[in-house]
């Protein structure tokens, strides 16, 4: 199937844009000049656009056009068609509308990821709960959601035992593995406002399940009692990064054992509910897919007045010795969301300054200001600063996701239990996307088209391109990068499974085709669907969504 991307309209009532048209001889072109020039190309743009319907605790990008949004069980605007409150809904990017998806238990501070199939599993909860009718505690809940093309499937949930978890699980964390099952780490067994000994759950186990059930984990009783939602990536050598608290290692899930000890991430706690955030850069070819964490934000206490951090930790796990390397946050900020743009840089955003994680008057201060974060630059010069803002406070239960078109969808926010639209920060129903400033850099941005569904590790693949007058520049020499990006499973400031590889690619000398390498392992791109990007002279297209198959050879590499 042919697909065209056709521009994003940039200044609203402005007809600036050609227009892009057949030929005979060529899949799409430019018919009229691209001199260009927008008031957003520094600071970007947000735009209030549509409502979740349920408050947004979890969400994760479905497709090209929809994101699935959780909630727990609890009063909503979205309504069964019985009255009852709906807390999950399938929300449309492209008319801003959502229909809602009955849920069987309650879901409360869960998790998620898709299997390599590519069938979306939610993962743990909460209580029983719910007065005008009674929705199931969902502490060992397995949900499952298999995309269609309709628009008529719904969650189904497991509920013999064997096909559900073996320990309760609130605030666990789920990473996508190589071999296509989820890692699912940790959790209270029942909710708290910190973990404890008495409920700590310091154990991990797969699913779909495997014989040996929960696997003993102590790192996560040396980490009490900051350890909910730990941060975990997998590396291209196939082990695992954990950080919990200010600790972190490197972990062999399959033969169960610390590989190596990383030095302690200087200043306060990142880990719930003195909540920082935590993306792994970009993973390239170019430097043999050096990796390297970045952790940023937290608090210092558990106290309402207490102030946000204001410094991130960058750490290269490739060196012999590696050393956590502090840079400035620019701004203090609690529970953060750091998110992949299209271009492979990192937007900050959403969070405060005062409190810690929690209902009910525990944080404070909102902090309106996106920062986006280039780790390709100098240490003084990654951040940008003065983007686009908002006046809507993003803090406790927020979420992000950089959609296909480039641009992040912004959502969520309640502080308070139970919800409360009067409140000084009320449940927050509204979306915000937020346009970056590559998105007015010109007045064409790179069409694609014949972007396979499907491809194979390490495969080629050929991609029709057209880059208009952006092909032009420097002489006829542009810059090019193609990257593929996973969004992840967002909450609480978590995107378990997120993560961005760089691919290796030639361009004709016409400019008018690009063979692409898919990723070589599924070490370095878990099997399943990302969104492919072709970046010219920092300009993205439109993402494509690829879905990477695994073949049982590709484990043995």
């Amino acid at each position: 199937m042919r697909v065209i991307c056709l521009p994003l309209a940039l200044v609203a009532g402005m007809s600036l844009y050609a227009q892009a048209q057949e030929e005979p001889y060529s899949p799409f072109y430019w018919s009229q000049s691209q001199e260009f020039m927008s008031k957003y190309a520094s600071t970007g743009k947000m735009e209030q656009i549509g409502r979740t319907g349920v408050a947004a605790m979890h969400a994760v990008l479905l497709n090209e056009n929809s994101i699935v949004i959780i909630d727990k069980a609890e009063w909503n605007e979205a309504k069964y068609d019985s009255g009852q409150s709906a807390y999950s809904v399938q929300y449309f990017l492209d008319s801003n509308e959502y229909r809602v998806l009955p849920l069987d238990t309650n879901s409360f501070c869960s998790a998620g990821g898709f299997l390599a199939n590519g069938t979306l599993i939610s993962t743990g909860g909460g209580e029983t709960t719910g007065r005008t009718w009674r929705v199931p505690e969902g502490y060992k809940s397995i949900r499952l959601f298999n995309p269609c093309l309709d628009d008529t499937c719904n969650w189904s949930e497991f509920e013999q035992k064997e096909t559900r978890m073996a320990d309760n699980r609130w605030y666990p964390t789920v990473e996508q593995l190589p071999e296509g099952d989820l890692f699912i780490l940790g959790g209270s067994s029942v909710p708290s406002a910190v973990n404890k000994p008495e409920i700590n759950v310091p154990t991990y186990e797969f699913w779909p399940p495997k014989e040996e059930g929960p696997i003993d984990f102590p790192f996560l009783v040396e980490t009490l009692p900051y350890n909910l939602y730990a941060f975990v990536f997998v590396l291209p050598d196939g082990n695992l990064f954990i950080f919990a608290n200010k600790q972190s290692i490197i972990y062999d899930y399959k033969k169960h054992e610390i590989v190596k000890r990383l030095p302690d991430i200087p200043g306060v706690p990142r880990s719930y509910p003195l909540t920082g955030g935590a993306v792994m850069l970009p993973l390239d070819p170019e430097n043999d897919y050096r990796v390297e964490i970045m952790i940023c934000g937290g608090s210092e206490k558990m106290d309402s007045k207490a102030t946000a951090d204001n410094t991130c930790g960058r750490i290269n796990l490739d060196d012999e010795d590696p050393q956590w390397e502090m840079e400035t946050f620019v701004h203090k900020r609690l529970m953060p969301d750091g998110v992949f743009l299209a271009d492979g840089t990192v937007l900050w955003i959403n969070g405060c300054q005062r409190g810690w994680a929690g209902y009910n008057n525990r944080n404070h201060d909102p902090t309106f200001d996106p920062l986006i974060y280039d780790p390709e630059k100098p240490v003084n010069k990654r951040w940008t600063q003065g983007l686009a803002n908002t006046d809507i406070a993003r803090m406790y239960h927020s979420v992000a996701i950089t959609v296909p078109d480039g641009r992040v969808w912004v959502a969520g926010s309640n502080n308070n239990n139970p919800p409360n639209i009067t409140a000084e920060y009320p449940a927050e129903f509204r979306v915000e996307y937020f346009s970056p400033p590559y998105l007015f850099k010109s007045a064409t941005r790179p069409l694609i088209s014949h972007v396979p569904r499907v491809t194979t590790y390490g495969s080629w693949f050929n991609v029709l391109v057209n880059l208009g007058e952006l092909g032009q520049a420097g002489g006829g020499d542009p810059e090019i990068k193609v990257g593929l990006l996973r969004q992840g499973f967002s909450t609480h400031s978590m995107h378990m499974s997120q993560r961005y590889v760089v691919l290796r690619h030639s361009i004709s000398d016409d400019l008018q085709s690009i063979s692409i390498e898919a990723p070589p392992t599924p070490n370095i791109f878990p099997p399943g669907s990302g969104y492919l990007f072709v970046i010219c002279n920092g300009v993205p297209s439109k993402g494509t969504e690829v879905f990477i198959e695994l073949d049982v050879n590709d484990l043995m590499i």
